[in-house]
Order: structure tokens, then sequence, then C-alpha cells
């Protein structure tokens, strides 16, 4: 068989049925509609339609913030997250995977936790002063009300996090980090507790058996067992004894106890308030060292795994030992709770100690701080395979291999373990300080890739002398560099043991380029320890010694003999920089705080939230341009003014003046008595980084004014738009949209009729009985791509006949239509392939969801069907209605299948869809074939078959050749719901059309049909102008189809298509 991949085009796709629509209710009770990973629209919630929302779009990512949300998220007190549409998708936290929003609310010491209507508390969160609850989303309105009050928190309510997802970060390991040293000496970990938050336990493995001493599952799974493998690989690493593979696979301390915390569920995710509960549970169970292989990703704020973390390492002393994340190698990927200061966090190497490509690097987001702190292997980990062996390949009976800083992590963890059996007077503080302390880092590394360096046991057991901190971030020297003032730190050496020990101190860095550099100088180079005491060194870092802007990272190594204590530390020389300050004035021009700004770096793409409450901001950022969208909120919130600066060019120190008075109002009058159903005006910037999208969608033009500060630079790509859909009192939509080459800065116009296309649609009553719909009007400029917001329109009975007044100058129109079974359910998308181009001041008639329904080859700037080098792609619409509409539906069996001179070389389970590889190089015969069934509720089109075949023959890469493949369209004369006559003689008219959507006279056409869904076929007479003489008989029900015909060039196409059409 030739090798079968997944398609990718821009046509419609077949792969995944119809287009869907994802719904997803914000905590404040409004609804996000998101089709294929981009915002569609935005709904307002009950009570709620005089909010704004702005869009933001970057790398990727969507936000949708409501305008009484804006400043609580710019201030860190509600959780962006909460509003990062890609965010709780990918979470699953969409409308038809969960009907509640999760939620963690903290509060200030002492007080009560609040009461949230239409909330269910899960757990409380002692360590935060936090609430776990899920507020249902048909209450979030309400619920929103009581956490929030005029754009401020209620009384007593500190913040509002979203109760996030965070995941499972994935022989010759234990000898790499030294462990045997440690055994031979007789450690086992034996009397030390270590808890595995993580999957669950499984306890039937006998290397596993009587290690655990307690165990609680914190998660939405039934029960405590680890059907996902990875807690017990963990487990194993850090405490399994080795019995399934006579010592072999033995973990690290073989000798320590288990708490079995599950707080990852059988899906391998867990939400924030279950890995809390599980902390605290394990540190109140008295365990000296707790491993969390997991993580999510981190942001500016100190999130609540952090702050738990923190605080539950100050109460019982408890280490904890994280895994950094899988997000490497580029920097600031180190995830949370690892990003916590107090945290032990672990990267992974490979087995030469070289840094795992995947191993996240440091520093933080929120303040620099160097992680990971130290590195353990990482990659082909051995260790215990769950019983139900579903994580991986067994390598030996009842063990698998597994990568990634959740098995790096618990190397660490069982090294804890040993040296508090050794020392069980260590504080956490100070087992993280021995561990990284006798760290041997590797020398192509800098602090920021490996902390301290690989972990080695042997070392450790025989550390006495440790760093405070056991990790130096010097400073920052701020740009210019003409004359630096060197930054110190103080170095703290502490002594565990009872003699005095001098400490011989040198100190060795490299430069951004990983060249040798000598910018960091000691106070003293030999200094003396007395036991159980500590002395101290001043380290100097003078960025006036180096030459490159970056990270100057380097060791300080102190000696004693054969004992070697060893300290990261960095210092940066600050790439030119300067402070951009912004001033915010309400409309009475005095400082406000209730305002919005969106900041993004158009070089590197990273963005961020400048705020503070005096209304004056500053932020020191690297000399570049950026975007700044701010968004002032006057007359008590009523008003919204969005001042957009695409231009901002940061080569000087900048203050900016953001005054809502510059601002122009939005005006627009319909041509006739009508009411704004929608708004969005928006921006579009096409960047080296990607695109960047603003958008603010409302109902009401008169609460919205916009400005533009400085000039638009050039070649920024910019499409701007004003996007409105109003509603006419002789229910005909107006569309008016215009597309600009510029922010709308301000905006008036006065529309008459003439202006305006009118479009008069006739939605059939189609395959579906019982069915409703919905239609989009998605405008387009005329080249290019615009992302902008369009609300769907319900219609609610098929068949329907709609009328709407559209703009033409400069737009597209692609209507799309969505048929919705009876409770709902998308089943099958037509859209407008290409769109539609109207001319002003004429009527069009468009007809949507009449039968035949199947294959059509619409004209598209992208072919259909081509063959590249040794590849044929197929994406043919398989469901498509008699006016040409592409049309993909939900389908029962499926599959696509090519041949090559009658040898089956690739399959796929889905209708005309495919890519298929391998294939030979000369000319040969091709068959493709093709077939998919529809249940009900659908009544026409029950099934749909295609036989083609062609020549083809290599395509030199990089180019492309369209496939010379025919479909066949039926174009019958029925009723709105779909049916002809019975009993009478019926003409059928019939097109041969190419795969440029160009009519083909056919060199032979047969036409064959059956009465009785297929099981008698009779030939029925075809006239020179293509139409087919049909007899329905009286009785009959429905009309099957089947159709062959070959061109000119010997092409062949065979469709058969089920219940074509319905008799009455």
């Amino acid at each position: 068989m030739v090798g079968v991949t997944a398609p990718a085009s821009a046509n419609p796709s077949q792969a995944d049925g119809p287009e869907t629509v994802d719904t997803v209710t914000l905590i404040s009770g409004d609804q996000v509609a998101v089709r294929e990973g981009t915002v569609r629209s935005v709904r307002a919630g009950a009570g709620r339609e005089s909010i704004t929302f702005s869009r933001f779009v970057a790398d990727g990512r969507s936000h949708v913030i409501p305008s009484d949300a804006a400043r609580l998220v710019a201030s860190g007190r509600l959780d962006r997250r909460l509003f990062d549409i890609t965010t709780l998708l990918e979470f699953g936290y969409d409308d038809a995977r969960r009907d509640t929003v999760p939620l963690i609310v903290t509060r200030p010491a002492g007080r009560a936790a609040p009461r949230v209507v239409d909330a269910t508390v899960s757990r409380e969160l002692p360590s935060i002063n936090g609430t776990a609850m899920a507020v249902t989303k048909t209450g979030a309105g309400d619920a929103w009300n009581a956490l929030t009050s005029a754009g401020t928190m209620a009384a007593g309510v500190s913040a509002v996090w979203l109760d996030g997802q965070q995941q499972a970060t994935l022989d010759r390991s234990a000898a790499q980090i030294s462990a045997p040293a440690a055994w031979e000496a007789g450690y086992t970990g034996a009397g030390v507790t270590v808890a595995v938050l993580d999957t669950g336990v499984d306890q039937t493995h006998p290397d596993l058996a009587d290690r655990e001493v307690a165990e609680q599952n914190f998660t939405d799974s039934p029960d405590n067992v680890d059907r996902r493998g990875h807690g017990t690989h963990v487990a194993s690493t850090v405490a399994g004894t080795g019995t399934r593979s006579g010592g072999r696979y033995r973990g690290i301390a073989p000798g320590a106890s288990i708490l079995d915390g599950k707080v990852l569920n059988d899906r391998g995710y867990g939400a924030d308030s279950w890995i809390i509960a599980g902390m605290e549970w394990a540190a109140a169970q008295g365990a000296d060292v707790v491993n969390m292989s997991l993580g999510g990703p981190d942001t500016t704020a100190l999130d609540p795994t952090e702050q738990a973390l923190a605080a539950l390492t100050e109460e019982y002393g408890t280490l904890f030992v994280v895994a950094a994340g899988n997000a490497g190698p580029d920097n600031h990927t180190v995830g949370s709770p690892g990003s916590a200061p107090e945290a032990l966090t672990v990267g992974a190497v490979e087995r030469t100690d070289e840094v795992a490509e995947f191993s996240s690097r440091g520093p933080t987001e929120r303040d620099g701080v160097i992680k990971p702190d130290v590195t353990a292997p990482g990659v082909d980990i051995v260790a215990a395979l769950h019983s139900e062996g579903t994580t991986g390949p067994p390598v030996a009976e009842g063990y698998t291999a597994k990568s990634g800083t959740s098995m790096a992590s618990p190397h660490v963890a069982g090294a804890a373990a040993l040296l508090a059996e050794q020392r069980p007077d260590l504080t956490a503080a100070q087992l993280k300080a021995v561990l990284s302390a006798s760290a041997e880092p590797h020398p192509a590394y800098g602090a920021f890739e490996q902390g301290a360096g690989r972990i080695d046991l042997a070392r450790a057991l025989e550390q006495t002398i440790v760093s405070e901190p056991a990790a130096v971030r010097v400073g920052t020297v701020a740009w210019p560099h003409d004359d630096d003032t060197p930054v110190s730190r103080t170095l703290t050496y502490r002594n565990l043991g009872e003699d005095q020990v001098t400490l011989d101190l040198t100190v060795a860095a490299t430069g951004p380029d990983g060249v040798a550099a000598e910018v960091f100088s000691l106070s003293q180079n030999r200094i003396t320890v007395p036991g159980h005491g500590e002395a101290t060194v001043t380290i100097t870092g003078d960025t006036d010694l180096g030459t490159l802007d970056g990270h100057y990272s380097g060791t300080v190594t102190a000696t004693a003999g054969d004992s070697v204590t060893r300290t990261p530390v960095v210092v940066t020389r600050e790439v030119e920089s300067y402070d951009l300050t912004l001033n915010y004035t309400d409309e009475h021009g005095a400082p406000t705080s209730d305002y919005f700004t969106t900041l993004t770096g158009m070089d590197n793409g990273r963005w961020m939230y400048p705020y503070d409450e005096d209304g004056s901001a500053t932020v020191r950022l690297p000399k570049g341009h950026y975007v700044a969208d701010h968004v002032v909120y006057t007359e008590q919130g009523g008003h919204t003014n969005w001042i957009q600066q695409p231009g901002l060019v940061l080569d000087r120190d900048l203050t900016v003046d953001v005054d809502p008075a510059t601002t122009r109002p939005i005006s627009l009058t319909p041509p006739a008595e009508a009411t704004l159903e929608f708004a969005d005006i928006g921006v579009q910037l096409e960047t080296a980084t990607g695109i960047l999208i603003n958008s603010l969608s409302f109902a009401d033009l008169s609460t919205v004014s916009t400005a533009r500060i400085g000039d638009e630079p050039p070649g920024l790509g910019t499409n701007g738009w004003v996007n409105t859909s109003w509603l006419g009192a002789d229910e005909a939509s107006y569309r008016l949209v215009w597309f600009l080459d510029e922010f709308p800065t301000g905006f008036t116009r006065a529309v008459s009729r003439r202006e305006l296309a009118r479009v008069r649609s006739t939605i059939g009553r189609g395959a579906l009985p019982d069915g409703s719909a919905r239609v989009e009007w998605l405008p387009q400029p005329l080249t290019g791509y615009a992302y902008l917001l369009v609300p769907p329109t319900d219609v609610p009975r098929l068949p329907d006949t709609r009328t709407e007044y559209l703009t033409t100058d400069g737009v597209r129109w692609d209507p799309t239509l969505s048929l919705l079974s009876a409770n709902g359910d998308p089943v099958a998308t037509l859209r407008a392939v290409g769109g539609r181009d109207y001319r002003p001041g004429r009527t069009y008639h468009e007809r949507f969801n009449d039968p035949v329904f199947g294959p059509v080859l619409p004209p598209t700037e992208f072919p259909w069907t081509w063959r590249n080098s040794d590849g044929i792609y197929v994406e043919i619409p398989m469901f498509a209605d008699a006016a040409g509409n592409a049309g993909v539906s939900s389908t029962g069996q499926a599959n696509t299948r090519l041949y090559v001179d009658d040898e089956l070389v690739g399959e796929t389970p889905r209708s005309a869809s495919g890519y298929f590889t391998d294939l030979p190089a000369e000319p040969r015969t091709y068959r493709l074939t093709t077939q998919a069934s529809r249940p009900a509720p659908f009544t026409m089109t029950t099934a749909v078959s295609a036989e083609w075949t062609f020549r083809s023959s290599q395509v030199d890469a990089p180019e492309f050749r369209p496939i010379e493949l025919n479909v066949v369209r039926f174009l019958p004369e029925l009723d709105a719901n779909g049916t002809a006559p019975a009993g009478r003689p019926f003409l059928l008219p019939l097109e041969l059309r190419d795969e440029t959507g160009a009519a083909v006279r056919p060199r032979r056409l047969t036409v064959e049909v059956s009465y009785d869904e297929g099981s008698v076929w009779r030939r029925a007479p075809v006239s020179p102008g293509l139409v087919a003489r049909l007899g329905h008989p009286a009785g009959a029900s429905s009309v099957s189809l089947r159709v062959s015909a070959t061109d000119q060039d010997g092409n062949t196409v065979t469709q058969t298509v089920t219940r074509a059409y319905l008799l009455r």
C-alpha cells in the first residue's frame, strides 16, 4: 500500500463532516461562537446589551474581553484566561462539553467565602484563602454580578481565577546521577515519605507493592486507579523496588514510602483546584518531598498553584519537586507551578548530559527567576508499566520507556528522599540548596537552560557547603552601556557540618554568544565558613566589560579539597530599551483608571496589558515597532473610546497621552427604517510574526468612537473594516460593510438603496423534514481575507425566503448555510465557494438546499484534486445542492479508495477525501472510488457513490497539476419541499462539468433510474441536450439515479445517488 496522509486545503473538507460552531459562555454570561478556531460572533448576556467587547488575536490565540471586565483583567484581579477563548476550548470548557465555568475565588485572610448564586462549591483551598466553585453557565450573569460591581471586585473578593487545567509533562539513568553510590552507602529513602501527585499509582505492580501508605483521589475520575500509566511510571522512578526486573529497573529511593495523590484524571488532565487540594493533603500528611510531574503555561501573574506551593513550603517545610515542562527549546517556557521560586524545578537531559531539546527553559515570565534549578535524566527512561499497559510499548515485561521532564523530576524527588534519610534535619530550602550546589553543569549550556546542572547524588551525600540563594540573578543593567555601573549581590555560604571549611572561590562565565566573558568578580577569593555557620561574599557583574547585549551566565565555584559547591549566576546587559509612559484621561481631562491597553511587539509577537490604577503606566521595552490599542471607558463606562497607535516606534523614551477627546463617532444611516442588530469595527495587521487582529463589537453606534495616534507605517498590510447588520421594519436584512486600508478613525455614512444589491434567497426544505438552519453572510475584501465577526441568522423553519440588502463597493460575499437537525445539531453545511460579487442597484436570486445533492467541482482558487510529485490529493464536496453550493454532511459509513491499474494502493475512511503518496512516476490509469451513507434524519441522498478513471503521471515538485475529473449535476424542477409528482412523465436536465467547473460535452452518457432505492434499475432515454425522460410510477415514493459518462479524452465517471428526490 502507498502512504496515506490527512488532506490539507483551503477548500471545504469532508474529513470531519459539517462545519461545527463551538459556543463558549464566559463567566460574565456572554457567549462567544467559534468556527474552526476563529471567533465568529459575540452575543451579550441578558441585560448586558450595552456592553462592548474587545477582541484581540495574536499568535493564533483569541481573546474576547467585555468592557466591564477590562480594567480587572489589566490589573491582574481577574484571570485573563477567563476570556482566552483558545485556552477555554483547549481545556474543553466550551458549552458542548461543560455546562459550568470552573473558578477559584480568593479572598483576604480572615474573610468568609463569598456567596455566589448558581455556584456549587467543590472545595476550600485554605493555603491560598480560596474557594473552588463551578458556576452554572445559565446563571453566569448573576454570578458575575455577585463577584464584581461596576468594574471592580465585590467586597470580600481578592481575585477570580479560572480553575484551569494542567497536564502530565511527559536501568542507566540511576547511575547517571550516581544513585548506586547512595545505595552502597546504605541509603534507600527508608523513613522518608514522598508524595506522587499524578494520575494515580498502580499498587499491583510488584515494584510498587507495599510502598504506598495512603491515597486520595481529587479528580472527577471514579477512583485512584491509574488508567493512564503516567503516575505509575513516575512513582516507580522515585521508589520502585525493581522486584519484577531483579533489581535492574529499581527506583532512586526504593525504601521510601509513597503517598498516592491522584490529581490528574484518567485523561491525564487536572484542574488547578484538584492539584492545590492534593498539595495541601500531601503536606498535611507529612510528606517530606512532593513530586509533581505536571504543569501548565506560566503567566506574568502569581497564579493559585504558585501561591499554594509557596504557602505550603513555608507552613510545612515540604519540598516540592516540579517538572519544568516540555515546551523547549525556547526561553520563557518553564511551566507553572515549576515557575514558583520555592519549587525545585527540574529540566531533562540526555544520557550524555546534553539538555533535551524539549526541556523548557527560563527565565520565568513574571520576575526573571533562574529556572530550571537542576536537570536530571529524562529521555527514554525505563520504569514500571501499569497493569492496563496503555502508555507505551513494553521494553521488558512490566516496564516501558518514556521521555519528558516528567521522567526527570522523579529522579530528583528520589534523590531528595535519599538526602532526607541521610540528614533528616535539613529544611526544604536546604535540600534544594544541597542538590543544586552539588550538581554538575554542562559547559555548553547556561543557567536558563540547566540551572546548576545535572544532579550528582554521590556529591550531594558529601555536600556540607551550600549557597544562599542557590542561584544568583545579579540584576539587569539598563541600556545604554556607554558607562555601566556594576551591580552586586551578596552570596552567603552556609556550612551544614561541624568543622570549619576554607573555600577557594572562582567565577567563570560566557556571554550571549557562548564565548568566555570576564564580567563577574568576587569581593574575596578565599573565605572561611565556621561549622554550622555562614560567611558572605559579594559577587559583582560589570557589563561594561562585555561587548554584546543579553544574558551573561556562569558559575561561582567554591572548592575545599574534593568538596565543590557550585552556584549559577546571571547578569543581564539589557538590549537597547526605552521607557514607554502611557497617560490616560477621561472625558473631563482628569487621570482615569478605567482603561485597557493591548501592546503588541511587531518584531517578536509578544504582547502585554500595561496598567496602573493612577492612570499612568510605564513599561520598559526593547527598541522596536509596537502596536498599541488603547480603550478608554468614559461616561461611567457607558462610552467606549478606541484609540489605536499602529506606528509606535520605540527608539527613545516616549510618553503618549491617550485622550478620548480626540476620538470621532461612528455614524451610519440605513436606507430604510431599521434596527441595528450588530456592529463590529476592526483592523487586521499583517506583520513579520503573523496576523494581529483587534476589533470592537457592540449594539449601539452612539456608544463608540475611534481615533488614531500618529501615522500608519508603510508596509504594515492593514485591513480595516466597519461591519454592521440591521433588521428592517419589513424584515429585510441590511448588511452594511466597508473595507478600508487603514484603521477606521471615525466613520459616517448615509446609505441609499441604489448603492446596495438586493438578494432574494430561497432555502429549500432539503433532506431534513424537521430541520432548521442558520445563515451566515460573510463579507470579505476583493483580495485577501479579513477575520470579521459575523453573527448568524436563525431560520427556524424550512423552506424559507429571505431578502438581504448588501453593500457592494470592494466587498465579496460568502454565504454559508448550516443545516440543523430537530435537536439543533449541525448535520450539513452548504457554502458558495468563491463568494459572490454583486452590483449596486440590481436584484439577485440565490437558491440553497434544493435536491439533487451530489458531488460538485465549483471554480476555486485551489483545485479540488491534484497531482504533485508522487502524490494525489482528493477533496471533493459530495453533498452539494442543485445550485452548486459546495456541501459537506455528517455521514454513516464512508470510504475513498485509489487504484492503479486495478490494484488498490490507498484507502481512507472518509468520503472523497485523502492524500495518497508513493505513487508511480510513469503514466498509469487510476481509478478513484468513494461512497458515503447518511442515516436518519436525512430523507434524501441517503447514499452517494462515485467512481472515476483517469490517467496521471509524476509532476516535478513543487508544481502540481489538477486531476482531470468530471462530475454530473442533476437539475430537476422540484417544489420547495424537494418533491416531484408521481404517476407522470418527468424531464431531468443534466450537466457534465470538469475540474474547472466548465461544461463538458460527453462522448457517451447513460442514465438509469430506480424507484425502489436501487434494487431494480432501468435505462432512461437522454436527449442530445442532456435531458433524461423519466416516467414516475404511481405509488413510488422516491427516485434514485445512476449516471455513467465518458468525456472526449476517455476519462470516465459513474455516480449513484440513492433517494435523489422524493415523489408526492
